[in-house]
């Protein structure tokens, strides 16, 4: 072999060498995807994980009017099923007036409906309210974890309902402000009760037998997730494993990054690679974010309630796609300086690409498996396709 071939062929591609090239190629793909996970488990640490937060985002959504009015909507059903709102002013009005009873009972529902929306921006009705949120949101962590119940929530089968009866009791009292349900205590219903005993209070003080569920509004149902599109069902996953290996992922990742570059032939190259793997998996990212924020609120039924959750989504997910940008950004700042570095290695230039590729597919078509896959094998044909179109120059032989 002539000395001019000899240079030709880049030292890491030596039979020697290529053992590490392989072995730092697997690295540093598992440092990208634990990262990965890694950067979701913290956002989720700080802000979905903590009840806090969550309770913030719960605030926000309330002052949107569609989230209020749909509220409102329900307390209002609940409270007309209660009490058989037609048959109490049937029972007050003169008989000269029966036959627009009905009219005047939908007048009454129309009015409570009012003040129960107007109630939802009472700071007392929003402490409530932030509070039950608070513990059903406590409730599905412990759901997550296999743990218990909290105060004032129910888990049953995978299911956590938020307690409303201390709402309904507000309400029964607005109708009691307007010469209706006289001869009722409305009883006192704290914010921290136990659901089945404040509906019983309520049946005894209003005669009359109550649904096993009157009052109680699902909030997260483990059903109704399993049978979700399959972002819902990654994004309980990450939860779940943000919540039980935060540190874990944490050292996993730098000890994965060291060892990719102590096992790389050319230092510079692997940290290019990792930053160009790093910007591509921000990328996929940011879509399933997207896409998951989009599925879930297809759980909710009730239209306002769907309201509540895209805003909730939408205030949780802003944050996380903040979280990524900068990541993206950093990754996006290494692999310039490895291209710089490496004054634009034709070799590099190609890989980077190739990450790119399989980066836009995955973004474009939505993670899965087979978008995986089909990611993977356009990254991979990125080189030869480079090759067959602007081919390297070819080495000359004195």
């Amino acid at each position: 072999m002539t000395e001019t071939a000899a240079r030709a062929q880049p030292a890491d591609e030596a039979p020697s060498r290529r053992p590490r090239t392989i072995v730092a190629a697997v690295l540093g793909v598992a440092a990208v995807l634990v990262l990965t996970v890694t950067i979701v488990a913290a956002w989720a640490e700080a802000t979905v994980l903590r009840s806090g937060p969550v309770a913030d985002l719960v605030s926000d959504a309330l002052a949107d009017p569609a989230v209020q009015s749909a509220l409102a909507d329900y307390v209002t059903d609940q409270v007309v099923a209660a009490v058989d709102l037609e048959a109490v002013v049937a029972a007050v009005v003169p008989d000269s007036l029966d036959r627009v009873a009905t009219a005047i009972s939908s007048g009454v529902e129309a009015g409570l409906r009012r003040r129960l929306t107007a109630a939802l921006a009472d700071p007392d009705v929003q402490e409530v309210l932030d509070a039950a949120v608070e513990r059903a949101h406590g409730a599905a962590m412990q759901l997550l974890r296999g743990d218990g119940l909290r105060d004032g929530v129910t888990v049953e089968d995978g299911r956590v309902t938020l307690n409303l009866l201390p709402l309904i009791a507000r309400g029964l009292q607005a109708l009691q402000s307007i010469g209706l349900l006289d001869d009722v205590e409305v009883p006192t219903l704290t914010r921290d009760g136990d659901p089945s005993a404040q509906r019983a209070q309520l049946s005894g003080a209003l005669a009359r037998d109550l649904p096993p569920t009157f009052g109680e509004l699902v909030v997260y149902e483990g059903v109704a997730v399993a049978d979700a599109a399959q972002s819902v069902q990654t994004a309980r996953r990450l939860l779940a494993l943000a919540e039980r290996g935060l540190w874990l992922l944490a050292g996993a990742t730098v000890v994965l990054v060291a060892a990719t570059l102590v096992a790389a032939v050319h230092r510079w190259r692997a940290a290019l690679l990792l930053g160009a793997g790093t910007a591509a998996a921000m990328v996929v990212l940011r879509a399933a974010v997207r896409q998951v924020a989009a599925d879930a609120p297809d759980l909710v039924v009730r239209p306002g309630a769907r309201a509540a959750t895209t805003a909730i989504l939408d205030g949780a997910s802003a944050s996380l796609l903040r979280v990524l940008g900068v990541v993206l950004l950093l990754a996006l700042v290494t692999v310039t300086v490895g291209l710089v570095r490496g004054r634009w290695n034709r070799t590099d230039v190609v890989l980077v690409a190739a990450v790119a590729t399989g980066g836009a597919v995955l973004a474009v078509v939505g993670p899965g498996l087979v978008s995986l896959v089909v990611g993977v094998a356009a990254g991979i044909a990125v080189p030869p396709l480079a090759r067959r179109l602007a081919p390297p120059p070819a080495a000359t032989t004195p």
